[in-house]
């Protein structure tokens, strides 16, 4: 096979991506009147602003997102195939053509939201367009498809996945920004307080010469402001995404009239503030608001918030949720918040290197209805702002219907039969576990320390470094965050002290009990005693996988959390005594192998050293040893490049969401739509909530 060849068929996409509907009716349909209000307005409002995903993943997303509505405007999905078949294009074809509007629908892009890589249709460019050219609006849609069908199939080495100086792409920046342009901005941003979440950056040429545009996103435009800064014009827009930020505002402004507490209108007011006008400060405002909002019915969120995809890691992508809170769930989560401080006490640092005071989170269990973004996480830990983390406090959401959506596999890639068969029936309980902890005690768990622009520490000068032995000697300076420090590696490197707080935490039984496991000793009772073990087995399996993720021409990791989970499996793989395996007899086999009865005596005590580094690098700002020690830890050497080739041959797509739509009915009331679990499903579940304007 050639190397052409080789790349096109790493990015086709697989034959059959599973199709998965979001169950949320149920829990939508005990919501009060004004609680559907709230929950539809907000939900507009999430809709509204998602497309901005598009601008922020490629040039060509933006084009082919309006393609397809253009056509599924016009065309049902039944029809449009029945024209396409009599025409001559294949049920293979057509099945192809279908499921990659599936996934670029389900991906907000057409780059993969978990492993930021671009994927490309099955179905040949020349019978793509003759599906498109079967619509009766063809002239309309194949004016879009010669605007972007070239850039569809485009595998040139500088696109293949996202990322800076010719080793991807990046909309957030114009193609002759470099990460050195980055960091000179970020220095001025810096300095003069503005968050680069809801921004982007463009390097451009006028009567003043080369300028740096920092475009804030925002319904209103003001007069740009050029300032100079170390030899170079930066410039400060603002109006950038004007028309989806203006319809988010206007929908927050209608939910605000069935916010059913003061909190939730106060959040309402900062939320439309922030979207009308740009200022960061409005939406931490909001989010201040949003965690004193404790328990509510309907769970919300909304804004720039995480920075993931970014490949510096400072600019956060659109995403917005509607959920409906399960009690019943809920209840554990609470118990867990309020044995907190005792779980996170068992964490390997030094009290010093602990909040001062635990501020008690609200942590549920949602079901969702809506999720707006390039992609639907487990649970979320936010605000992501340090300094209301810090002081002020947060909150955990666990997304239920996300988790139970998993489906068994016959036989798990990677583990024995007997594996395979006690992680099928245990996994959703041992994730459950899993989400509850890292989102908790590992985000919500410790102190980063500051100096605020008066010069008052937030830490004794007495404070030990305990990898030194010796005073600290560096922490955040004024206008300095974990984001803007850290850059790329922010995100991943959190993530893994999060994944690892959750296999380190999890072997105590006190803990186990909180989710219903008994808390009495493991080997007399099987079922936690396979909580633990599956838990931790998942987390060395999901490091295995993790190789699909990286990339060996550029040496990059392309999801923070499977960078994450790859270090973890190195930190195991190196404590020694035959704790953790990989048996790789041929080509063509793996396995994986987990002694249980070696989890407390040498995987806890490898992992709890691994995360007392992990928390004193972040808590001391000290980025050239953090990313020197995470950096080991997450090198792929040549035999992981040979596994990488068969995690490659056995891998399997991930599950995309077709998500339910509400709309207002003639007397007032919201009506609830289902769509079926299918590509056909998911296009139209877009064409009712895009094709007619409504949502925007």
């Amino acid at each position: 096979m050639s190397t052409q060849q080789e790349v096109h068929k790493a990015h086709l996409l697989p034959e059959n991506t599973p199709i998965v509907r979001l169950e949320a009716k149920a829990a939508f349909e005990k919501l009060s009147k004004e609680e559907k209000l709230y929950a539809h307005y907000i939900g507009r409002a999430c809709w509204s602003g998602s497309r901005v995903c598009l601008f922020q993943t490629s040039v060509e997303s933006p084009i082919i997102f309006q393609m397809f509505l253009t056509l599924f405007n016009a065309n049902t999905t039944e029809d449009l195939k029945q024209r396409a078949l009599a025409g001559g294009v294949s049920e293979e074809e057509y099945r192809d053509f279908m499921q990659y509007v599936a996934v670029f629908y389900g991906n907000m892009g057409n780059y993969l939201s978990f492993g930021d890589s671009k994927f490309v249709p099955r179905i040949s460019k020349d019978r793509f367009e003759a599906v498109l050219a079967h619509a009766t609006n063809k002239a309309q849609v194949l004016d879009l498809w010669g605007q972007c069908g070239d850039l569809v199939y485009d595998l040139s080495p500088g696109v293949r996945e996202l990322g800076l100086d010719g080793d991807g792409i990046s909309t957030y920046y114009s193609p002759n920004v470099s990460r050195a342009d980055i960091g000179m901005v970020q220095e001025f941003l810096d300095q003069e307080r503005i968050s680069p979440y809801n921004t982007r950056l463009w390097k451009i040429q006028d009567d003043k010469g080369e300028v740096f545009e920092v475009r804030i996103a925002s319904a209103e435009v003001r007069p740009p402001v050029d300032h100079q800064f170390k030899g170079k014009t930066i410039r400060v827009t603002y109006g950038d995404h004007k028309e989806y930020m203006r319809a988010v505002a206007d929908n927050l402004e209608q939910a605000a009239k069935y916010a059913s507490n003061d909190n939730q209108r106060a959040m309402m007011q900062k939320y439309v503030a922030h979207f009308r006008g740009g200022n960061i400060e409005d939406h931490k405002d909001s989010q201040r608001e949003w965690i004193k909002d404790i328990g509510p019915v309907v769970e919300t969120n909304i804004g720039f918030i995480e920075s993931y995809r970014d490949p510096y890691g400072v600019r956060g992508e659109f995403e917005g949720f509607v959920a409906m809170v399960n009690k019943d769930v809920s209840a554990k989560f609470s118990e867990l918040v309020s044995n907190a401080p005792h779980f996170i006490a068992r964490l390997p640092w030094p009290k010093e290197f602990e909040k001062d005071v635990f501020l008690r989170p609200d942590f549920t269990s949602l079901e969702v209805l809506t999720f707006a973004s390039s992609g639907i996480p487990a649970g979320i830990n936010i605000p992501n702002y340090d300094d209301i983390r810090q002081t002020q406090g947060f909150k955990n959401v666990s997304l239920g219907n996300v988790l139970s959506a998993r489906k068994s596999e016959d036989r798990v890639t990677f583990l024995g039969e007997a594996d395979s068969d006690l992680f099928n029936r245990t996994v959703k309980h041992a994730f459950e576990v899993q989400v509850g902890i890292h989102e908790l005690l590992g985000h919500g768990s410790g102190k980063l320390f500051t100096e605020d622009a008066d010069g008052k520490k937030n830490f004794s000068a007495e404070v030990i470094n305990p990898l030194t032995n010796a005073p600290i000697s560096s922490w955040y300076k004024p206008g300095e965050t974990y984001d803007s420090k850290f850059q790329a590696t922010a995100s991943t490197m959190e993530e893994c002290r999060a994944e690892a707080c959750g296999i380190y935490l999890c072997t105590l039984p006190e803990l186990l009990t909180v989710f219903g496991f008994p808390e009495q000793d493991r080997e007399g009772h099987p079922r936690a005693a396979d909580i633990i073990y599956i838990n931790w087995l998942n987390m060395v399996r999901a490091g295995l996988l993790a190789l699909e993720f990286y990339t060996p021409e550029t040496r990059k990791w392309r999801q923070a959390h499977m960078q994450a989970r790859y270090a973890i499996l190195q930190v195991l793989l190196h404590a020694g005594s035959g704790f953790v395996a990989i048996h790789h007899p041929s080509d063509d086999d793996a396995t994986i192998t987990l002694d249980p009865k070696l989890i407390d005596t040498v995987g806890r005590p490898a992992i709890g050293s691994f995360l007392r580094y992990l928390m004193v690098y972040k808590a001391t700002a000290d980025v050239e040893q953090a990313n020197a020690f995470y950096g080991k830890y997450t090198a792929v050497n040549e035999d992981f490049l040979k596994l990488r080739e068969l995690v490659l041959k056995k891998k399997k797509p991930r599950n995309l969401f077709v998500q339910s739509h509400t709309r207002l009915t003639e007397d007032g009331q919201v009506e609830l739509i289902d769509f079926e679990d299918s590509a056909e499903g998911m296009a139209r579940s877009f064409r009712t909530r895009f094709g007619d304007g409504s949502s925007i």
